[in-house]
């Protein structure tokens, strides 16, 4: 007895060696045939019970109708191929189910072979050029090698088309995801991964209008490290660079998962402190203050020490970022007059 027909080389064959178990089962091809013909889908399935494609079977799916076929479509997005009657419930029920399949659905990807009995009821040239579709097939000149040879072609395209597809969204999603990466490295900045200024402006945007909301209050630490230029030159700028990641390393040890830093300048730093009073926020400025001055730095130049200048404020009703931080920055600005390595809250400061 002959074997299953396979459909992977340029002819169709009958293949007369001892049949193997494959080492795993592939999924088969779905298929959908569309005609109210029950005597169409019998010859259909017995023309097609034993041809496989790429080692995977053909498996069909049955419906009688345009509007039952549209509901296993729209259920069932895995289709490689129908085969769609023209005359159906309606003229052109085959034709508008092509339409809308193309044209409401956006599917792109399953082919369409149209097939009717009644060929002059729609010219095969204006049907061609109209809808999209891989073949229009009179039924009266239907053999099964045709039938078979158009529907091993149409897999061929959709094979190809799902590749393509599968490559495009693989690629939009590495396209995204590098977007996101540089997205994220334009928030921060290159030297120390503390957030710079853009990031400062749209996080503090976003904790105002959370502390208008909820009522609570906003606090902001600017700090400054003393006699940095010394540093650099001293030492040279590849170890003021040492010097400046590892005071952020360890000031954002000592900050909450809510608190943000941020570098604004060359040796200069905002601490957003979101839901924090004047004392809480003033205990984490001296921890952190205390840290710094505790630090030895190794570098290739020996070991390297450095302290800083805090100051601290409490954001106004009116919760304005740049005041604030020119408010933090005076306070700053005492610490340093009155001998630096030490925390100073803007209501110390002297009135105006």
């Amino acid at each position: 007895m002959a074997e299953p027909i396979n459909a992977n080389g340029p002819f169709l064959v009958f293949d007369n060696k001892p049949a193997t178990a494959p080492a795993r089962q592939l999924p088969p091809w779905n298929i959908l045939v569309v005609d109210d013909d029950d005597q169409v889908h019998a010859v259909t399935r017995l023309v097609l019970r034993h041809i496989q494609f790429r080692d995977r079977p053909f498996r069909l799916i049955s419906a009688s109708s345009a509007r039952e076929a549209l509901q296993i479509i729209e259920t069932q997005p895995d289709l490689a191929l129908a085969l769609v009657d023209v005359v159906m419930e309606t003229k052109t029920a085959g034709l508008d189910l092509v339409r809308h399949i193309r044209d409401n659905l956006k599917n792109r990807s399953i082919r369409l072979i149209m097939r009717t009995g009644q060929p002059g009821h729609a010219p095969e040239q204006n049907v061609v050029i109209d809808y999209e579709i891989d073949a229009y097939m009179a039924k009266t000149d239907i053999s099964a090698q045709k039938l078979v040879t158009a529907i091993i072609a149409s897999l061929r395209a959709y094979e190809f088309i799902t590749e393509i597809q599968s490559l495009n969204a693989e690629l939009e999603a590495r396209v995204a995801m590098r977007t996101e990466e540089l997205e994220k490295l334009a928030m921060l900045d290159p030297l120390t991964g503390a957030g710079n200024r853009r990031h400062l402006e749209q996080r503090a945007a976003a904790e105002i209008a959370s502390c208008q909301r909820t009522q609570e209050s906003l606090c902001v630490i600017m700090f400054d490290l003393d006699h940095f230029k010394h540093i650099n030159d001293t030492y040279g700028h590849p170890v003021g660079d040492i010097v400046l990641r590892q005071v952020v390393k360890t000031a954002k040890d000592l900050l909450r998962p809510s608190d943000f830093l941020a570098r604004i300048g060359g040796e200069e730093f905002i601490i957003l402190l979101p839901s924090a009073n004047e004392q809480g926020s003033c205990a984490i400025a001296e921890r952190i203050r205390a840290a710094i001055a505790a630090l030895e730095i190794k570098t290739d130049q020996g070991i390297v020490t450095v302290t800083a200048s805090f100051g601290v404020v409490l954001m106004q009703d009116d919760f304005d970022l740049n005041a604030s931080i020119a408010r933090a920055d005076a306070a700053l600005y005492l610490s340093k007059q009155n001998g630096r390595n030490q925390v100073k809250l803007a209501e110390q400061l002297a009135p105006v």
